[in-house]
């Protein structure tokens, strides 16, 4: 009995606690829902829980993703919201899987324009670098808030 309990607790340390919860509302100012995030690991700081820091920042994101693409097609991809690491490690998974799946067609991806960021914006010109980087053919649409990219000819998977 004793070495269930045992096993149950230790299931129960291993289980990631989701410690913010995004709402489409929040989606709305994301200024504020990032300094909500912030907020969090400071906490998570203090506690020194530092182990679980980098767990609530990929289950944040995700959240963030997750809403944003949630009436999206796989042909259309929107970043808005999330950290900029996070953003071009969606768009390099989503684009790949095109490219498995031999799509030769146009993708959409959403940055938005970067007016809400601090300073200056964060997710649009590493999106732009990745895109040359790999050589993939753009176009930027929607008053620079999005890009058309091309994989007609793409058969190479690409890199980070």
């Amino acid at each position: 009995m004793f070495a269930i309990a045992l096993l149950v607790g230790a299931f129960c340390l291993t289980q990631f606690i989701r410690r913010v919860f995004v709402t489409k509302e929040d989606l709305e100012d994301v200024d504020t829902l990032h300094q909500k995030l912030n907020n969090e690991i400071d906490k998570l700081k203090k506690e020194k829980k530092t182990n679980l820091i980098k767990e609530t920042i990929d289950d944040f994101n995700s959240q963030i993703f997750q809403l944003c693409n949630i009436d999206k097609n796989k042909y259309t991809i929107d970043l808005h919201g999330l950290y900029p690491e996070n953003a071009i490690k969606e768009l390099t998974k989503r684009i790949n899987q095109l490219i498995a799946e031999k799509y030769k067609g146009r993708l959409t991806v959403i940055t938005g324009r970067g007016l809400h960021s601090v300073g200056e914006p964060k997710i649009k010109p590493k999106v732009k670098l990745l895109f040359e980087k790999n050589g993939l053919k753009h176009e930027e649409v929607s008053r620079g808030g999005a890009f058309y990219v091309s994989l007609k000819s793409r058969n190479i998977l690409i890199e980070l």
